[in-house]
């Protein structure tokens, strides 16, 4: 996937806030609508934790209202802002004692923070070796031949072992997981993943 479609440079965003942010964000929407909430947030001053914890319910809801489920993605933005700047003074490195298990387990004890949203925050903040298995992910084994369980939980169990044991680096999985996203959009249905780079698989 690499060598056929290059380097993604995922997840963008300016600042690893704004990719907390974000992931709270995508959740059940297009990208797009979650540029435009960030722009929103932006132009308020606003994309920073202090901002967003301090921030009315309303205000925050209607900033971020282009992405959709805003009530809930507003109070899920506030939890997350709080237990950031609370836990770990908004700096990722402050996070270096705690374990990447006991990290995943207080993002999931969150409001509205569910297993891909920890996986992105964990692997893309918190620099930590994590698999998101998202849709685009179980799609493609699918499609490769693997019998997968279904929800994100068991799917995720499934797989990250067989993740932590290849050997990628953190740097590596981050780029694994946007050419499989990118992978995704370009080519939706096994037709067209039939007729791409990886073919058919036997």
């Amino acid at each position: 996937m690499l060598d056929a479609m290059g380097p993604t440079g995922w997840w963008p965003a300016d600042t690893t806030y704004e990719i907390m942010v974000g992931a709270v964000l995508i959740q059940n929407t297009a990208l797009g609508n979650v540029e435009r909430s960030l722009d929103r947030l932006r132009d308020a001053g606003a994309l920073d934790p202090d901002a967003i914890a301090a921030m009315d319910a309303q205000t925050l809801q209607e900033l971020i209202r282009p992405s959709g489920f805003q009530r809930n993605k507003s109070r899920t933005l506030q939890s997350l802002a709080d237990w950031y700047r609370r836990r770990f003074d908004c700096d990722p490195d402050r996070a270096s004692g705690v374990d990447d298990a006991a990290l995943r387990r207080e993002l999931l004890g969150l409001f509205g923070i569910g297993g891909e949203t920890a996986d992105v925050i964990s692997l893309y903040v918190f620099g930590r070796r994590a698999f998101v298995a998202d849709t685009y992910a179980r799609r493609l084994l699918t499609f490769l031949g693997y019998r997968l369980p279904d929800g994100y939980p068991k799917f995720h169990d499934a797989v990250i072992g067989a993740v932590l044991a290849s050997g990628l680096t953190v740097a590596d999985l981050k780029e694994f997981h946007g050419l499989i996203d990118e992978y995704g959009k370009i080519h939706r249905d096994d037709d067209a993943k039939a007729a791409s780079f990886l073919g058919r698989p036997a």
